[in-house]
């Protein structure tokens, strides 16, 4: 008869939950009956008394340092069943927690008459604290049980083991990810290390409109999905931008209507920044800038390049729409998100503006990445702190606001103002346009500028670019002056706003 072999218990103990009452009775009975067994033939009995009193006194090490010791292990998470008879309350953080009653709260609480919502408002914002640092100090000092956070908070708030993962109650639950855009999941997945911690309901990116009335009258192919930024600029310029009045015509409208917002624009798509990853050193001196620069440049001196005038006072009525030369006819392409195809179809019901074909593909990518992105963006997401004390009711209300009606609901109240819905669902109301412009591609995963920089310094490298461009437009400058320029004058900024952080 062979002689029983006995498991390996430095393996074994893996599979013994920690218990804060004591040595778990499994594992109890198993050393005993270990102690009680004869020992292999490879161990004498006093090693097994010794090996079970070791492991009985790690097991104990354990359990009184459980806390500590908690955070070499993977997080653990209470999954209990949703209660829908106890009268309590949950607390959220939203931009504005009034708005987010009207929006979401007023209808989980209509669903779950036993819960109440207490939204609180967003801390403001301190230009001298780091935005997740303000994060921080709210959640210690609130303890909302859902908050709703930006991207690059989300991940450092992650990175730091301060939210929860939701993993366990989507497994719990089989909660379906699949009726939720992949691109979408999978960001805030990779944003939190490959744990899923939050959820959003909206992305947003962008793509290339254009005119087919007026490509026909000019005879300008159309464009096509997937085109380079070189193509677009270059079917921009063929539309004659010497027109006055009503016949002014632009060839394009990039998404941030200045010099700057086009040099942006491009060089993201290609991968490359105005200064390097820390926001420490400008990198607009090179080869592939001054490319970037000249096409702007030109784009703004010959006029084909459509600049956003300065807003005064409010508007409204058609005056909102007409502020838009793509609304009215008199350009041939934009670049923007899916909020302009809603401006198209009311301009046209309301006021009797954008009569006039149109369709929409791709927005320009990079031709050694065809199928990416440098346009899609997740503003917010929802996720539950760490330290929640009523992180199952969070979760509800998390699935609610990601529910099919909840979907369906925000989206006919607000429609075309919160970017794309997360959530797949058919819209009721019929889709003339290709939405799958706006989905096709998949997330680059880049950091935006403003995720690099703090916004003081965007906005004065935004105004140093749209300057010294608009000087080399005017012939004031030469280029190679206007982007030597850029280069100093941007470190200086960038030296400035370090010396400002100093305490």
């Amino acid at each position: 008869m062979r002689p029983k072999r006995f498991p390996d218990w430095e393996k074994e103990l893996k599979h013994f939950p920690l218990n804060p009452k004591g040595v778990p009775p499994k594992l109890m009975n198993s050393v005993e009956e270990r102690i009680a067994m004869e020992a292999t033939p490879k161990r004498s009995r006093g090693k097994v008394w010794v090996a079970a009193a070791a492991l009985l006194l790690a097991s104990a090490v354990l359990f009184t340092q459980r806390e500590p010791i908690m955070g070499l292990f993977k997080q653990k998470v209470e999954t209990p069943q949703f209660d829908v008879k106890t009268e309590r309350s949950i607390k959220v953080q939203w931009a504005d927690g009034m708005s987010f009653m009207s929006r979401y709260g007023n209808a989980f609480i209509i669903q779950y008459p036993n819960m109440d919502v207490d939204a609180v408002s967003s801390p403001p914002y301190d230009p001298q604290k780091e935005r997740a640092v303000q994060f921080e100090e709210f959640i210690e000092k609130e303890k909302p049980d859902v908050v709703y956070v930006p991207m690059e908070v989300y991940k450092k708030l992650a990175d730091k083991g301060l939210l929860l993962p939701l993993d366990p109650f989507i497994q719990k639950e089989k909660y379906d990810l699949g009726v939720f855009q992949e691109s979408v999941v999978e960001t805030i997945r990779e944003a939190g290390g490959g744990k899923l911690y939050g959820m959003a309901p909206n992305f947003s990116t962008q793509a290339l409109y254009y005119n087919k009335s007026l490509f026909d009258k000019y005879g300008v192919p159309y464009p096509t999905d997937q085109m380079s930024w070189e193509d677009v600029l270059a079917l921009a310029q063929r539309f004659p931008a010497n027109g006055q009045g009503e016949d002014r015509v632009y060839g394009l409208i990039p998404y941030s209507a200045s010099p700057y917002g086009t040099t942006e624009s491009i060089g993201r798509t290609k991968g490359i920044g105005l200064t390097d990853a820390d926001a420490s050193k400008m990198t607009a001196n090179t080869d592939a800038w001054r490319s970037i620069f000249q096409f702007v440049a030109d784009g703004v001196k010959k006029g084909w390049l459509y600049e956003s005038k300065p807003l005064t006072g409010s508007i409204s009525g058609a005056d909102f729409y007409k502020r838009n030369p793509f609304l009215t006819g008199n350009a041939a392409m934009m670049v923007s998100t899916n909020s302009t195809a809603n401006d198209l179809i009311q301009a046209k019901q309301r006021y009797n503006l954008a009569d006039f074909a149109w369709d929409i593909v791709t927005e320009p990518v990079d031709p050694a990445k065809p199928n990416v992105s440098s346009t899609f963006r997740i503003d917010e997401i929802y996720a539950i702190p760490a330290n929640s004390e009523n992180a199952r009711d969070g979760w509800e209300l998390i699935k609610s606001i990601h529910s099919e009606a909840m979907t369906r609901k925000v989206a006919s109240s607000y429609t075309g103002n919160f970017g794309l819905y997360s959530r797949k669902f058919e819209s009721r109301t019929p889709i003339t346009y290709r939405l799958e412009a706006f989905t096709m591609l998949r997330p680059d995963g880049q950091p935006s500028s403003l995720a690099i920089m703090d916004r003081p310094l965007y906005t004065s490298l935004s105004t140093i670019v749209n300057e010294e461009l608009k000087s080399a437009a005017a012939g004031t400058k030469n280029l190679d002056d206007a982007i030597g320029a850029i280069q100093q004058r941007g470190q200086t900024a960038i030296e400035q706003a370090k010396a400002e952080k100093k305490p």
